[in-house]
């Protein structure tokens, strides 16, 4: 049986009249490389490979992989209807608008669940918060349109997760908007490298690096004496840089970008936490980065060395420690450490069950190592697969 991303990759071929190698030139790969992956020879390839051959069919890299869409469980993406109209605003809920005191600790539970991965609990939360924040924005100003900046970057971040990037952006929009009526620099700045995320998700590296260089260096702290949220928020910006740069595969740029996150990390001396970040930055994220940008670089021995010096992954927000997870599992399976990759997947479902679907990264493993069972036995696998809702 075809991978789901070989599968895809055909049917989108072909929908858009494309030979292989007129996909092969068009994305800058190999027509061996397009062929191996539609007849089910290889079932996953570089992440720049994939980006590129999906921009070159006019898709998202999770389109071409099958990636989900929405929530598993409730009423046809119910949950996201309800944010859709709530991102929207239409028809605006008649709200009283809640005192800013009130509002600050509903904004905060939003925040944790997002940072726990509970993103069913968090869908149903967000459209009664955004009503209630966009009221509070209305009567007192500039405190109330800082929670409503907040409230639409977690919503973008979510729909991302959900395959949503479009009202994701527009959300980001509201929430860039509020952000300048608060008159917080930093809240627009993280509210810019939410923005360059989800685009570094869509595949779209080169407005992703733009995005996070401009505002990087608009707010370029004097190290000596800035503050724990500027530097935060700076080396936030330079990590989403570093990745859109590491991806688009300039990384020689991407290691000197890295420098830099290092060097803001290396600033707090140890790990702190910034409520622009909703998580602490320091060197657990810095080395963590490092392992990202040796993935891309498709050096998966030398990510894996660096995975071993990250010191207190755990001691990150369940859905950051998760993702960085993903990464060191990527990078065994690369280096046909079968087993490992599929201890690594499971020990991410044991933390966070319920956003392990919703990561490209994982399904793209499994799709990898599902065809390995031929020659080695991978225990766990065939179920972790099932859960996810891959064929095995």
């Amino acid at each position: 049986m075809r991978s789901t991303l070989g599968a895809q990759l055909s049917a989108l071929r072909r929908r858009r009249a494309m030979s292989q190698r007129d996909l092969a030139e068009r994305a800058g790969v190999s027509v061996d490389l397009v062929r191996k992956l539609e007849q089910g020879q290889r079932h996953a390839t570089r992440i720049a490979s994939l980006t590129a051959l999906a921009r070159a069919l006019d898709v998202t890299p999770a389109d071409l992989l099958g990636k989900p869409r929405g929530l598993p469980a409730g009423p046809a993406n119910g949950e996201v209807g309800s944010i859709r109209r709530a991102v929207l605003g239409i028809r605006p809920a008649e709200v009283a608008p809640p005192a800013v005191t009130a509002l600050r600790p509903r904004v905060a539970e939003v925040w944790r669940l997002y940072w726990a991965g509970r993103y069913g609990e968090l869908a149903c939360e967000l459209p009664e918060r955004i009503g209630e924040a966009r009221a509070a924005a209305s009567e007192s100003g500039a405190p109330g349109a800082a929670l409503l900046a907040e409230l639409m970057q977690v919503t973008a971040a979510l729909l991302a997760h959900l395959a949503h990037e479009d009202l994701a952006h527009l959300a980001l929009t509201e929430g860039m908007r509020a952000a300048e009526a608060s008159g917080d620099e930093l809240l627009h700045a993280s509210q810019q490298a939410t923005r360059s995320w989800v685009l570094s998700r869509q595949g779209l590296w080169s407005e992703a690096e733009h995005i996070a260089v401009s505002t990087a260096e608009s707010i370029e702290p004097a190290l000596s004496r800035a503050s724990t949220d500027q530097v935060a928020v700076w080396g936030e910006l330079l990590r989403y840089a570093t990745t859109a740069v590491a991806r688009s595969g300039r990384q020689s740029e991407a290691q000197e970008l890295l420098g830099l996150v290092q060097a803001a990390a290396a600033r707090m001396r140890g790990d702190h936490y910034s409520r622009y970040v909703g998580m602490a930055f320091g060197p657990t994220v810095a080395a963590m980065k490092a392992v990202d940008v040796a993935i891309a670089a498709d050096r998966p021995r030398h990510a894996i060395r660096l995975a071993e010096r990250v010191e207190r992954p755990a001691a990150l927000p369940t859905a950051m420690h998760a993702r960085y997870l993903l990464n060191v599992a990527w990078a065994q399976m690369s280096d046909w450490r079968s087993q490992d990759a599929v201890d690594t997947l499971r020990t991410v479902e044991a933390l966070a069950a319920e956003m392990l679907p919703h990561q490209t990264i994982a399904r793209t493993i499994i799709a990898e190592l599902l065809p390995r069972r031929r020659k080695q036995r991978l225990p766990g696998l065939v179920g972790l697969a099932e859960r996810m809702g891959i064929a095995a």
